[in-house]
């Protein structure tokens, strides 16, 4: 049986409410405030999607970005940081995000850091999060709503509206995140799944291989 969307599983009624407050909210002075607080920052790090093409997430960073030891942008195109990037600070880091949408898989990540905490400050998202008896149930985070996420957390989200913007505190940093494929069960590592993306029938064996 094929997944259904987080959109699919909430009443219209209750997303067409939402998504009403949500167009007002665009003109708001905490939106306007923001765009302008951004604009006057360092260039953000733009995450782009599975294929480089489409912007996914920009950072700007308000602590712990990293620098190049010549003075020169640490990010590729592509959002990735460059060789030889050098980041100082590595026990905590405070981001501004902004979702330019939600994300395009149906596999649920977790984060690589031991924790984070992020502040809905514009927009909001519907998340779907794994639970201790693997199944995925969803919630609605709003303005102005807390969300915790450990290193063990898979969740994934998709935005009520055309955007949301987010404050981000995160802890040191975490190495074994990736994916989670919520119908086999099976964890794969962030470059793993990146790589199984460019082959359509690796999900596909992959829940041959892993039944639930």
């Amino acid at each position: 049986m094929p997944n259904r969307g987080p959109l699919q599983r909430l009443p219209a009624w209750y997303i067409d409410h939402v998504r009403k407050r949500l167009t007002k909210q665009d003109r708001s002075l905490m939106t306007r405030f923001l765009r302008w607080l951004t604009s006057r920052l360092a260039p953000p790090r733009i995450i782009y999607d599975r294929n480089g093409v489409s912007p996914y997430l920009s950072r700007w960073y308000l602590i712990g970005a990293p620098t190049m030891p010549d003075g020169s942008h640490p990010y590729e195109s592509n959002g990735a940081p460059r060789e030889g990037a050098v980041w100082k600070n590595k026990r905590f880091g405070l981001y501004i995000h902004k979702f330019h949408r939600g994300d395009d898989e149906q596999e649920l990540h977790n984060h690589p850091w031991k924790w984070a905490i992020s502040l809905v400050l514009t927009g909001g998202y519907i998340e779907e999060r794994r639970d201790k008896r693997n199944a995925v149930p969803i919630r609605v985070i709003l303005p102005w709503r807390f969300n915790f996420i450990r290193s063990g957390d898979f969740h994934r989200v998709d935005l009520l509206g055309t955007e949301a913007y987010t404050l981000f505190l995160v802890g040191p940093k975490f190495k074994g995140w990736g994916f989670w494929n919520r119908e086999s069960g099976k964890f794969w590592p962030w470059r793993e799944y990146i790589n199984a993306l460019r082959d359509p029938t690796a999900f596909a064996r992959d829940n041959e291989q892993y039944p639930k």
